[in-house]
């Protein structure tokens, strides 16, 4: 099973590897691209700091903190696209490239992560370390809050990555299709910028169990800053590792439902 593991670890390297080599050879278009994924984040910053000018704010939430919350999102959203992109991936099982990487003996969990990702995104995720550090610098965050923090974050984007990889694939065992499940990683982008609070109940179920975007954003930060208990974020990382085995196994299972769209 080590061998195993350390085979697919060595896989995943390699391959990111080969892709960033590629990209170099087109620097000027991956620097504008990078440049549009921070654009993200600005348009975030400029938009939290125009409603706490003009109003009293998200209730409860101080501005640094809205900060916190928002710039989490945006690494999240980063660190998902960087390892999946929905189209890129529908696109290789319609033409029939899919099949010929399908085929070798590695993980095909992890074949898809590491070949079919929009490595451009790495700029929302730069970006959104920049505002996270200054705004946790702000809101006085310790280094023990700011590890536990951290150690959420990482279950919430492996369990928010599975849960794309999943419908991506259910999506196209369905339907032969994915691509507009591209709108799903835009709905949970916009939806994890501010507290999960604000959509009431229901919104906090749908965004933690039906989107699980709140995991890696809303609930890491709710600890921090004392917004709910620590016996609840034992529940939210049991919730976590339980959606991430879930979804894992799911994905093995629709892999074996795929039919090649060509040849």
């Amino acid at each position: 099973m080590l061998e195993s593991v350390s085979r697919n670890l060595q896989m995943y390297y390699s391959s990111q590897k080969v892709l960033w080599k590629d990209i170099a050879t087109y620097r000027a278009q991956f620097i504008v691209w990078i440049f549009v994924f921070m654009l993200s984040t600005i348009s975030s910053v400029i938009t939290i700091t125009i409603i706490y000018d003009v109003s009293s704010g998200v209730a409860g939430w101080s501005y640094y903190q809205m900060l916190v919350v928002s710039s989490l999102a945006n690494m999240m959203i980063g660190l998902v696209l960087y390892n999946i992109s929905p189209q890129r991936l529908a696109r290789t099982m319609r033409n029939g490239q899919f099949d010929q990487r399908i085929l070798k003996p590695y993980n095909p969990v992890v074949t898809m992560l590491s070949l079919y990702g929009t490595k451009t995104s790495i700029g929302s995720v730069i970006s959104g370390a920049l505002v996270f550090g200054y705004a946790a610098y702000m809101t006085g965050i310790s280094v023990i809050g700011l590890f536990e923090m951290l150690m959420i974050f990482a279950l919430g984007v492996v369990s928010l990555t599975m849960f794309l990889l999943m419908i991506t694939l259910l999506s196209y065992v369905l339907f032969n299709s994915a691509g507009y499940m591209q709108w799903v990683a835009n709905i949970a982008s916009r939806a994890a910028q501010y507290p999960l609070t604000i959509y009431g109940l229901p919104g906090i179920l749908l965004f933690t169990v039906g989107l699980p975007v709140g995991l890696a954003a809303f609930y890491p930060s709710a600890l921090v800053f004392g917004k709910i208990s620590p016996i609840s974020i034992v529940l939210v990382i049991g919730i976590e590792a339980f959606t991430v085995a879930v979804y894992y196994y799911a994905c093995k299972w629709l892999t074996k439902k795929y039919r090649s769209g060509g040849g």
